[in-house]
């Protein structure tokens, strides 16, 4: 599969599918509507979409990532996590660190990414 750009949505609904999976061990449909708290009708054509473009697949009610998917929303979730426990280490309160975690994990660079977290686990002496 060739590679192709996703949107900020996009990222959203491959990493609540994997969130989702994780916490829960499948993923439907109604998870995602009630995690993203979007209507049902707005998450069955974005997951409709992402199936075309191969980032994942539905086996019955489950929606399984493919490893597209799978690596697209490790990523983004890596990120995430990155930023909310960084951001929570700073004294932000938690439920303000997740909501500016998941502005911060779409706009920036990987380059920029990559040189923010070195620096902050060279300051927290990790490397």
């Amino acid at each position: 599969m060739e590679e192709r750009h996703l949107t900020e949505s996009e990222e959203d609904y491959l990493e609540s599918v994997l969130m989702i999976t994780k916490e829960k061990g499948v993923c439907h449909s109604v998870d995602i509507v009630n995690h993203l708290q979007h209507r049902k009708s707005s998450v069955s054509v974005a997951l409709s979409k992402l199936e075309e473009k191969g980032y994942l697949r539905k086996e019955g009610r489950d929606i399984i990532l493919s490893d597209a998917g799978m690596k697209a929303a490790m990523h983004v979730y890596e990120r995430h996590l990155f930023f909310k426990n960084t951001l929570m280490e700073l004294g932000i309160d938690e439920n303000q660190a997740e909501e500016e975690a998941c502005a911060i994990e779409h706009d920036i660079s990987d380059d920029t990414f990559r040189r923010i977290q070195a620096r902050v686990q060279e300051l927290r002496g990790e490397q």
